[in-house]
């Protein structure tokens, strides 16, 4: 950030030499890069930056920077909740300037289409923008593909999707995905890349149990991160710790760590993955019998994203409504939730969702003598799932429809 400073003021006294405003643009742009990563994505002298980048660009004629300062609003917009405006704006600049932008920049569109479709909820349409994106990018070297977001395009589009398929029940596609960052990695060199690719790494681990190598990676992402101050993936490193603890015995601790993920990155004032880091608090606080505590962190989160169109989470957070309810003793309450959540994992195509406010639907109804229907109602949706992995929720749904069973 120092030396992009220096750069744009001496680019600043060099005035329209030597192509002034396309210079500018690119510092500007490379400034907002940095300021992302080191002060998050609604940083005020990240809106600033990314402002100026747009007033450089408006005095060039070069289509590709003007693809540069689109993809580079994409994260600021995803902050704020504006998702379907940023879908506007990518469908312009994708009907504009199709046929006359390197398919470096079209892959980044797609993808950034992908990440607006996902955080809105939208599982079908982000893996399908992802797999565009994926497929473009097949056809650019390595040396020339662009940033998104601080990373590499082709990490950024692979973590999503991967992202998106385990949310839509796809596992054995998922962990394709996953093989294939594997060897996307190999090639990369930056720490930045690094903390990011082990983020998709701590995904996997926590949805197979693999809680040992889940810590260890975590604490790998922290280290990296507050070596390089990268704010926003030091957040995401030390929920994943705090998963971590919690299953391996050290449930408090784990519950700090889960909620300093969070506060930290509340602390950005963003919108978009605030109520997936809720949900993991709230999960923690529910173990540990701290319902009211549970309670007020969704209320805190309703608060965030009621003026916003973020609905990647929606179902789990109705969900977890639905367990306070229960745990409060109003079983009626907590049905009529469950099955909310069950309604929005349906129409959402979450299947992953689905299956986690099913099983909890389950102990409801058993609760209140309908055992017959609880089976029924399990055993219909795990068998939906085909998987060649031991998946951690379709592990605890055939445990409880096996305790139906007895």
């Amino acid at each position: 950030m120092s030396h992009f400073a220096s750069a744009i003021d001496c680019s600043r006294r060099l005035g329209d030499v030597s192509g002034g405003a396309e210079r500018m643009t690119r510092l500007h742009l490379a400034m907002a890069n940095a300021l992302m990563q080191a002060e998050g994505y609604r940083s005020e002298r990240l809106g600033k930056a990314l402002q100026d980048a747009r007033l450089a660009a408006a005095n060039t004629a070069s289509v590709e920077l003007q693809c540069d300062v689109a993809l580079s609003l994409a994260p600021f917009f995803y902050a704020t909740g504006r998702n379907q405006d940023y879908l506007t704006l990518a469908e312009e600049q994708l009907a504009n300037d199709a046929n006359l932008v390197p398919a470096a920049y079209l892959s980044a569109l797609w993808a950034a289409k992908g990440i607006a479709h996902y955080n809105r909820g939208e599982q079908p349409l982000a893996a399908e923008a992802l797999r565009k994106a994926l497929a473009l990018i097949e056809r650019v070297e390595a040396s020339r593909r662009i940033l998104f977001a601080g990373a590499d395009q082709r990490l950024s589009a692979q973590e999503y999707l991967s992202g998106s398929l385990i949310i839509l029940g796809f596992f054995d596609d998922a962990v394709e995905q996953k093989e294939q960052l594997v060897r996307t990695v190999s090639q990369l060199d930056k720490p930045f890349d690094l903390a990011w690719y082990l983020l998709a790494q701590c995904e996997f681990f926590a949805i197979f149990s693999q809680y040992e190598e889940l810590l260890e990676t975590a604490t790998k992402i922290v280290e990296i991160c507050e070596r390089h101050g990268y704010a926003a993936r030091r957040s995401s490193g030390i929920r994943w710790r705090g998963h971590a603890r919690s299953h391996l015995g050290e449930l408090d601790a784990g519950i700090d760590d889960v909620r300093e993920s969070m506060v930290l990155w509340r602390g950005q004032g963003v919108v978009f993955h605030s109520a997936d880091k809720s949900c993991a608090l709230c999960d923690l606080l529910l173990r540990a019998g701290r319902i009211e505590d549970a309670s007020q962190v969704l209320d805190d989160v309703d608060a965030l994203v009621l003026d916003t169109d973020e609905a990647c989470y929606l179902a789990e957070c109705i969900r977890f409504r639905g367990q306070i309810a229960a745990g409060r003793g109003d079983l009626t309450g907590a049905a009529r939730l469950f099955e909310a959540a069950i309604a929005t994992s349906k129409r959402q195509k979450a299947r992953l969702f689905e299956l986690r406010a099913t099983t909890q639907l389950t102990l409801v109804l058993a609760r209140q003598g309908r055992v017959n229907d609880a089976k029924a109602r399990l055993q219909s949706v795990i068998n939906t799932f085909e998987t060649r992995y031991p998946i951690v929720d379709l592990i605890a749904a055939q445990r409880a429809l096996d305790a139906l069973s007895r």
